[in-house]
């Protein structure tokens, strides 16, 4: 009778032998097919070490925009000091012995300041929004980490069975040569070549043993929580159906159709250039008087009539306009003018390359994209004839037409030719993900819930 492998692939005849999931959306995600995929990637957001680290990063950014946006706002500030004081004065006997208390309590709050204070503040907040961008940015890395790292564990987990049927092959050859040399129907030197091939497919067993085990704890640092267990993966990647391909070539039309293309890269990069813009606005001005409203009160001791030794306290309440003026400060001015003006124009220029270079960018990948869309579909027919053969041959052992080398070849054939599909499969679906994340059209991005 047929093994329970042969019949699976019976069912299966015309659909490359593999799992055939529910119809996906357009350009569907590899966490589209994989709910697990897809929880690992939400729990990642929550407790990846690198996400941690990157919301601290948010914090201080929170920080610095408040620090950039208090010149707008009032000052305030104080001073207490209270001494005693014991006084020898020449033109008096003794001493004079006294304590003093003296304090100031002043408000400042900047009128004119040529821009400085709101051009201040408006860097702080393109830095905070940067952050946040970048802190977008940070997990769509980790997240394509993430989706490489648990289809990887897909692909390791059928090379693992095949190279585990191929020891198990190796294993039956030797003992069968054993048992031929032990009644003499070969020499025990022909023993050798199943020896060392049953060694040689042991390795093969332990390394890709090693290789799934390194790809799990990879998976595990990037999520922060343990990586699905062998027993829990899927045997296969799913075939993907392509008909909807040209939903890509749309996409991209789409985004070469934008007169300034919008991704988080190009983004930053123009608010780099704003930025450098208004520190050369400020940098300019710090030679120019500042006008700033001032209130406050101040306690001092004051000496009047002709008696020096009879001291006053007076209290002095003082509002009014304060200006400040720095006329000189030995050219170090002209010299951030100059400095910030440079920086300025690298800003420009690093925006005007990237932004030149993004076109060409997005198509090179919907062409990647391509290659390994016939490449999967390539791979998906030879995985068809595998299972046909595997199937024949299953048939044939039954009815006793051929020998269980022949079964046991094609067999091993069919692991060889679905560990390439898988592979193939996996190219295609990063292709997909390398697609939408340089075109900014990731939905795993466009939904992330601000932290």
């Amino acid at each position: 009778m047929p093994s329970a492998l042969a019949q699976g692939l019976s069912a299966q005849a015309g659909q490359a032998g593999a799992v055939v999931f529910a119809p996906a959306p357009v350009l569907s995600l590899p966490e589209d097919y994989f709910p697990q995929l897809r929880e690992l990637l939400a729990a990642a957001l929550r407790e990846s070490p690198r996400m941690l680290l990157a919301r601290l990063d948010l914090d201080a950014a929170a920080g610095e925009r408040t620090q950039a946006r208090s010149g707008l706002y009032p000052s305030v500030s104080s001073t207490v000091r209270g001494v005693f004081t014991s006084d020898i004065r020449r033109d008096l006997p003794g001493s004079t012995e006294a304590t003093k208390t003296y304090y100031d309590v002043g408000l400042s709050q900047p009128v004119f300041h040529w821009g400085e204070k709101r051009n201040t503040a408006r860097i702080g907040d393109i830095r905070s929004a940067i952050a946040e961008r970048d802190y977008a940015e940070g997990y769509r890395l980790l997240a394509r980490e993430i989706r490489q790292g648990y289809l990887d564990l897909i692909v390791l987990k059928s090379r693992l069975a095949g190279a585990r049927f191929m020891r198990g092959q190796a294993e039956e050859a030797l003992k069968a040569a054993e048992a031929r040399a032990k009644v003499g129907a070969i020499a025990e030197g022909e023993l050798f070549g199943p020896q060392i091939a049953l060694e040689q497919a042991t390795l093969g067993e332990g390394s890709a043993e090693l290789a799934f085990i390194t790809a799990r704890d990879q998976l595990e640092a990037l999520t922060g929580k343990p990586a699905p267990a062998e027993a829990e993966l899927p045997d296969e990647l799913p075939k993907i159906e392509t008909s909807n391909a040209a939903a890509s070539d749309g996409l991209l039309a789409e985004f070469l159709a934008e007169p300034e293309p919008s991704t988080p890269a190009l983004e930053t990069l123009r608010e780099q250039v704003e930025v450098a813009q208004l520190t050369y606005k400020n940098q300019k001005t710090r030679l120019r008087p500042k006008l700033s409203f001032v209130l406050g009160v101040s306690q001092d001791e004051q000496s009047y009539t002709l008696n020096n030794a009879q001291r006053y306290g007076v209290t002095s309440r003082y509002v009014g306009l304060q200006v400040s003026w720095s006329i000189f400060d030995g050219w170090a001015t002209r010299g951030a003018v100059r400095s910030s003006l440079a920086r300025l124009r690298q800003a420009q220029a690093r925006y005007a390359q990237a932004r030149s270079t993004a076109p060409r960018a997005a198509q090179a990948s919907a062409r990647a994209l391509g290659l390994a869309q016939r490449q999967m579909q390539i791979n998906d027919r030879l995985l068809v004839a595998s299972a046909d053969g595997l199937r024949i041959h299953e048939a044939d052992f039954a009815a006793g037409r051929t020998a269980s080398d022949a079964v046991a070849q094609a067999r091993a054939g069919y692991y060889q030719a679905r560990a390439s599909a898988n592979a193939a499969r996996l190219n295609f679906l990063m292709g997909q993900v390398d697609l939408v994340s340089q075109i900014d059209r990731d939905p795993l991005i466009e939904n992330l819930p601000r932290p």
